[in-house]
């Protein structure tokens, strides 16, 4: 059965990459549920998505640019909060997998050492050769994904200990998770992609479950999880 993973959590209906928005993801029935990590200018750890504030506040600067008071100020006056890491690991108290997509390419070793020791069942996701070392050290391969930034790098985040791989969907008409599979013991998962945007729709989820992937991250979980049991009572 494809896993449905709720990307940046349910951030389709409630407000992304909060305890809430993944809690609620969990709660519903996500496999696992996804957030993004940064650091801010004085070293606090974020849960924050994109490479700047532009779209969520209006304003051009990143993460790490500002102190986590001058993020938190600019969010809020456009309506939004700001979680950080540490708040994400008090407050989660779901036994659902989160995966923790790792936003930096060198995370130092105090960082992993958090990560390892947090309660939160987190899988981590690298997006480079360094994080995958890192992290490796502190999680087993199973709960390592490669958010791979080209598929031709497959191998290599295999070779280096990467349990589960991430294929884009604009991928799969150059690469099959099939193929993948010749060179990887472990579990590969498709980013939806169509039309612009990661919310993912039913033509997608039977795309990625017909070439044999092992899950989907998808922005809009309720609508993949309707498709799930839909195509549950059909078999």
């Amino acid at each position: 059965m494809l896993k449905l993973i709720a990307h940046r959590g349910a951030s389709k209906v409630r407000p992304e990459n909060t305890l809430e928005s993944l809690c609620y993801a969990a709660q519903i029935g996500a496999d696992a549920v996804e957030c993004d990590v940064r650091p801010t200018k004085d070293g606090k750890y974020v849960i924050f998505h994109d490479g700047n504030l532009a779209r969520l506040a209006g304003i051009p600067q990143t993460a790490e640019e500002l102190t986590y008071e001058e993020m938190k100020a600019a969010l809020a006056k456009a309506g939004r909060g700001l979680l950080t890491l540490d708040e994400l690991i008090d407050g989660y108290r779901e036994r659902v997998p989160v995966l923790l997509h790792i936003k930096m390419n060198e995370p130092d070793e105090a960082f992993a050492e958090k990560i390892g020791r947090a309660p939160v069942d987190f899988i981590c996701g690298v997006q480079s050769a360094a994080a995958l070392s890192t992290m490796r050290r502190v999680r087993p391969a199973e709960r390592i994904l490669a958010f791979m930034p080209s598929k031709e790098q497959y191998r290599a985040f295999s070779e280096g200990g990467a349990g589960i791989l991430r294929l884009w969907q604009q991928w799969l008409g150059e690469i099959t998770p099939e193929e993948v599979r010749r060179g990887h013991r472990g579990e590969v998962w498709i980013m939806a992609w169509k039309n612009d945007t990661m919310d993912g729709d039913e033509e997608s989820l039977e795309l990625a479950e017909r070439l044999g992937a092992d899950g989907m991250l998808l922005n809009d979980i309720e609508l993949g999880l309707r498709w799930r049991a839909s195509h549950v009572e059909t078999r």
